[in-house]
């Protein structure tokens, strides 16, 4: 969808904050209602990963960086395949993984769960990820056409001044600093490298977007646009309103059946044949050594080491005068837990804060308590929470466990990750043997896989009968696969999370079929009766509506016909949750006049109603305004931003690979 360029936006009004043609009273709805539908568009779109990103750009943060992880979404089979290109820049598959796996643990978080191939890109997270990366690249490009550099010193100054980096003296820490290149993956060089871009590219942003205002007669006009509220009164026909319909003649049900045909058609069915090995198989006969496992324990001893942890209590004070009260009870014999309920006035269940390892607190917290002998409070410390008196209650040293003790954990460690590195290789294998020309079966038979052939099967995993299909790995990938798949065609290598392989070649196609009147009769049936409800009970609305409109109150109306009247809330233009009017009887009202009558229907019947009241609010609250004010500046600058990059588009010509991205991810 195009952009509306923000400009139109507030350029055509005055400083009486009149629309061009239009008096200072008030603008035309149409061109707020423009003006609010595209800012509710950007609110959507806002809350995605580009948008995220291109305004985390106008400050350089740390805060982006993501331990990269091995993930099943990228099948690590080309990470030098070129997914894309700007300009003379190809953007590689790691280069869209590296990005694409701290997003996806952070929607994991979120989301409670795992996410599989087919969500991600559901969802549109690979297509965001893709495009902020080419988004970066043209910003990079731009910046080096326009000759942007930085000096050492800016570059310097950018580090040592972050505040990711500053010791608890104020200044810049060089073991933090180091520790956060190593946590990152990254060298000082590449960190360089990173700020040498990233920079540029703020700099280019800031420029583009720093002088944006949005005026208040803007703000005004949307504000009482989303604010205005209208009242009416409501009749509901109900389906019952009905009463019973007539059984339908031959006639009727061939009519009906004729002009509703995509009522009754079958789905598009696929027999196919799945060939699939998984981690748990190709684990069957690995051996690990004693040599190896030994080999292991030496190189990853550390990992199995447990750190000194502490049972610690807290005292959290609001001021430091309720901390030193505390402090002197505490001197005087008084319960820990008493004295952080009644004196310091703290919630009981904040006062256990568990076992705790040093790096699970903050510094100045773990500095006190992993230097506290047991039982002995602490002094107050100051923290942006409040004051803290600290008590360790119980210690357990730190345990560095023996190679008998770790040797079952280790061994099933080293037995998962050689049968995922040899899953990969197998599906690398058999990937390179069908595209040689190999047969599905002989491929199975020479690498192991094991073959399962489906009949029929509708997309959702039911077949003829309606019965749910059954697999031996993921049905929702493999169905995926299938009805991706062209008839008598061999799919490429899928992975199934990091639990399986699996290929599909699609053996037949049932086309979608109109099932035949004799076979769908009682269907058809229950559908021409609905329809006739339907029918009838829009037709008491209809008789309502002509009945107001004619200067029948409402009310006496519908108690003619055994109905009531009701008279609704304020309702907004967009209402949030439920609301006792449908939302096709306030699209409605919004377009009305104060009298005006209307009328809406849906699946629980038809509804009648004439508006009585309208309210639009006399001004924007300074807090709203400011809000406003905030949310208008933002969706400007988004658009300012999607218009600069759209214009580099035409500098730096974009390619993208959809083929390899399919293949790869």
């Amino acid at each position: 969808m195009q952009r509306r360029r923000p400009d139109l936006i507030i350029a055509n009004h005055d400083h009486t904050g009149a629309w061009a043609g239009q008096p200072a009273t008030g603008w035309p709805v149409e061109q707020i209602e423009t003006v609010d539908n595209m800012l509710q568009a950007i609110r959507t779109r806002a809350g995605g990963i580009i948008i995220k990103v291109l305004f985390g750009l106008l400050i350089l943060s740390f805060g982006f960086w993501g331990i990269y992880t091995r993930s099943p979404l990228f099948q690590d089979k080309s990470p030098e395949a070129v997914v894309a290109s700007v300009g003379d820049r190809d953007i590689r598959a790691d280069m869209v993984q590296a990005t694409l796996q701290p997003a996806l643990e952070r929607l994991r978080a979120q989301l409670g769960g795992s996410i599989d191939p087919a969500q991600v890109k559901q969802l549109g997270v690979l297509d965001s990820i893709l495009d902020q990366i080419i988004d970066r690249e043209l910003l990079d490009l731009e910046a080096s056409h326009l000759h942007l550099d930085l000096s050492d010193d800016v570059i310097r100054t950018a580090i040592t001044s972050n505040p990711a980096f500053i010791g608890p003296d104020g200044k810049f820490n060089r073991d933090q600093f180091n520790q956060a290149l190593a946590m990152n993956k990254l060298t000082e060089d590449g960190l360089v490298a990173r700020i040498r871009q990233e920079i540029p590219r703020g700099d280019m942003l800031q420029a583009l977007t720093a002088g944006v205002v949005v005026p208040r007669p803007v703000i005004d006009a949307i504000y009482r646009y989303r604010h205005e509220t209208r009242v009416a009164d409501v009749v509901a026909v109900p389906l019952t309103a009905a009463g019973n319909v007539p059984a339908p003649s031959e006639d009727d049900l061939n009519k009906f059946y004729e002009a509703h045909p995509d009522l009754f058609r079958a789905a598009e069915y696929r027999g196919f044949t799945l060939a699939n090995l998984t981690v748990t198989e190709a684990s069957n006969d690995i051996k690990i050594s004693d040599e190896q496992l030994k080999s292991a324990f030496d190189e990853r001893k550390t990992d199995f080491d447990t750190p000194e942890q502490r049972q610690v209590q807290q005292i959290l004070a609001s001021s430091e005068d309720k901390a030193k009260a505390a402090e002197a009870a505490l001197a005087g014999g008084g319960d820990f837990q008493k004295v952080a309920t009644e004196i310091a006035g703290q919630d009981p269940s904040t006062i256990d804060l568990g076992l705790v390892k040093e790096d699970d607190l903050p510094k100045p917290i773990s500095d006190t308590v992993f230097n506290l002998p047991v039982d002995k409070p602490s002094e107050p410390i100051k923290t942006e929470l409040g004051w803290h008196i600290l008590r360790v209650v119980k210690i357990e040293p730190p345990q560095t466990p023996s190679f008998d003790q770790v040797k079952d954990q280790l061994t099933k460690e080293l037995v998962e990750e050689e049968a995922a590195d040899r899953l990969d290789r197998i599906g690398n294998q058999v990937d390179d043997a069908l595209a040689g020309g190999t047969s599905l079966t002989d491929v199975a038979a020479k690498y192991g896989l094991k073959l399962t052939s489906v009949d029929n099967t509708d997309a959702s995993g039911r077949d003829l009968d309606g019965k749910l299909i059954v697999l031996p790995v993921g049905i929702k990938e493999v169905l995926k696969t299938v009805f991706d798949t062209n008839e008598k065609e061999t799919s490429r290598v899928g992975v199934v999370e990091d639990n399986a392989i699996y290929v599909v070649h699609t053996d037949k196609i049932i086309a979608p079929r109109l099932k035949p009147i004799g076979e769908v009769k009682d269907h058809v049936v229950t559908a021409w009766q609905a329809e006739q409800k339907q029918n009838a009970v829009k037709n008491v609305a209809d008789a309502l509506a002509a009945a107001a409109s004619g200067g029948t109150p409402l009310a006496k109306a519908a108690s003619d016909k055994g109905l009531t009247m009701t008279t609704s809330p304020p309702l907004t233009r967009r209402p949030e949750g439920a609301t006792p009017v449908p939302a096709a009887v306030i699209v409605k009202l919004f377009k009305a006049k104060i009298g005006d009558t209307v009328m809406a229907d849906d699946a629980a019947g038809a509804y009648v109603a004439q508006l009585k009241e309208i309210k639009i609010p006399d001004s924007t609250p300074d807090d709203q305004a400011k809000a406003l004010s905030t949310e208008l500046g933002n969706s400007t600058r988004y658009d300012l931003v999607g218009e600069l990059t759209a214009a580099l588009k035409k500098r730096f010509p974009v390619t993208i690979h959809h083929d390899v991205l399919d293949r790869l991810f």
